[in-house]
């Protein structure tokens, strides 16, 4: 018999069912996940997660956008370190939230892999811009377009520097650490002397 379906504000409801998907798609690809086995995970109906995300791609794409994407958590003020240890703050503050996130990061992260004009490149890319803007905003430069978009391709780099070290095991954080800083002050023209 299954076990009584419990009933949750919508809001509670449609973030049990992300919570529940998200598990299941850090552990395997989209197309090895069914409707059926994310609605029994969530432990609500096939029509429950059609009301909350219209179809199994949508539900998709929200845990990609909530996985990919920078937490929301404020540094603290840097813009009286010296610019060297401004990125060096930042790049913790990113690696740290690579190790709370994981698995489901690293894996969620892994699309960035994908080319051409999919929507899931677009939520990597959306995701790469914003990432760009809060390293801008830590390390006290300018938002400039020219910046960001030297600052976008080193996301792909850090990211595949955490799967080398979270998955791969094949680098420790304070190596990973030290080329990501190595990259952010070479393509900010601000190398230290």
């Amino acid at each position: 018999m299954p076990p009584a379906r419990t009933r949750l504000a919508p809001d509670s409801r449609r973030r049990s069912i992300l919570d529940a998907a998200a598990v299941l798609y850090a552990t395997r690809p989209y197309d090895q996940v069914s409707t059926t086995e994310l609605a029994s995970a969530a432990g609500v109906t096939r029509g429950l997660v059609h009301h909350y995300f219209g179809s199994k791609r949508e539900l998709f794409l929200a845990v990609m956008r909530e996985s990919v994407m920078m937490p929301d958590a404020a540094l603290p003020d840097l813009s009286a370190l010296p610019l060297p240890e401004r990125v060096s703050h930042t790049i913790d503050w990113i690696l740290d939230a690579a190790t709370t996130y994981g698995q489901a990061w690293v894996a969620a992260s892994g699309a960035a892999n994908l080319h051409g004009d999919s929507d899931v490149q677009v939520i990597v890319d959306e995701a790469d811009d914003r990432a760009a803007r809060l390293v801008l905003d830590a390390l006290a430069l300018p938002d400039d377009a020219a910046l960001r978009a030297r600052l976008r391709p080193v996301a792909a780099y850090v990211k595949a520097l955490c799967r080398e070290w979270l998955v791969q095991e094949t680098l420790d954080r304070e190596t990973v650490h030290a080329d990501v800083c190595s990259a952010v002050l070479t393509v900010t023209g601000t190398e230290a002397p």
